[in-house]
């Protein structure tokens, strides 16, 4: 599955998030994301609302990516702390420069204040409480944080940690695809696919050739017989119009021919659609 990294537009401070292709609100784009990287896209959000995104960067693992999503938010949480600082600072300045317009007289007293206050000063114990403070700021580099250990390589602690962390993410994967046994049931089985990926990719569902088209392609063999005949059995029977009519009225057996017929035509309509976009997926 292809994921993408996602600069929401028009937010500020700017949001990232990592979203896989089916997200994507075009459906032709999400059957070739990978040409899409620096373009605005409309990504399906909460709610079934889509939101405009930047694509910054694509990709098949998608923990790689949530790094680099929060490695960028916090880049930019970091410069807008900047910025907010240099503002502050700006305010600050025009405080002083207004605050040097005041009166004069003040100006005066408060230096006639601090030329008393100097005078007064001893300067022996100013020496002393120099020295007193190097002494203590010597001694405070010299003590080592409470808790730490010199001894354990944390960055490669850090490492071993990170790929534990992968590791979990991929059985959490393995483990979504588990099922229950049966309702309300605490055991799980894991989840059976009828065709492979390579099956799907490479079949057709009935191997029909195109009549409008002489020069089109020779078509795919089809799929496995028995399995897609199951598939749609399976459906039809869970839209209680599986077997024969037993109604014993003409009219209402001609009605469940006739919705079964349908019924049959859009399944058949929705897996031939389902195998040409496992085609796409499989040649991108």
């Amino acid at each position: 599955m292809t994921f993408i990294l996602i600069e929401w537009s028009n937010q500020r401070p700017k949001k990232y998030s990592v979203v896989c292709s089916e997200k994507l609100e075009d459906g032709t784009l999400r059957a070739n994301p990978h040409n899409l990287l620096g373009q605005v896209v409309q990504v399906i959000w909460s709610r079934g609302k889509s939101y405009p995104g930047l694509v910054l960067k694509i990709a098949n693992d998608e923990a790689d990516l949530s790094d680099e999503a929060d490695s960028l938010a916090i880049a930019c949480s970091a410069a807008q702390a900047v910025e907010t600082g240099e503002h502050s600072g700006i305010k600050r300045k025009n405080t002083e420069i207004k605050s040097k317009k005041g009166n004069k007289s003040t100006t005066a007293k408060r230096i006639r204040d601090i030329e008393e206050v100097v005078a007064n000063l001893d300067p022996s114990a100013d020496l002393q409480d120099a020295q007193s403070q190097d002494e203590n700021h010597s001694s405070g580099q010299e003590q080592i944080p409470e808790g730490i250990d010199e001894s354990v390589d944390y960055s490669e602690k850090y490492l071993k940690m990170k790929q534990k962390y992968k590791a979990l993410r991929i059985k959490y994967k393995d483990l979504k695809s588990s099922v229950k046994a049966r309702p309300r049931s605490k055991f799980t089985l894991t989840a059976v696919r009828l065709f492979t990926t390579e099956e799907l990719s490479t079949h057709s569902l009935l191997g029909k050739k195109c009549n409008a088209n002489s020069n089109a392609a020779p078509p795919l063999p089809i799929i496995d017989i028995p399995k897609r005949d199951a598939v749609i059995k399976f459906v039809l029977k869970e839209q209680g119009l599986d077997g024969l009519p037993n109604s014993g009225h003409a009219a209402e057996d001609k009605i469940f021919n006739k919705n079964k017929k349908v019924a049959r035509k859009e399944i058949i309509k929705s897996l031939s659609d389902f195998l040409r976009e496992e085609q796409k997926k499989f040649r991108n």
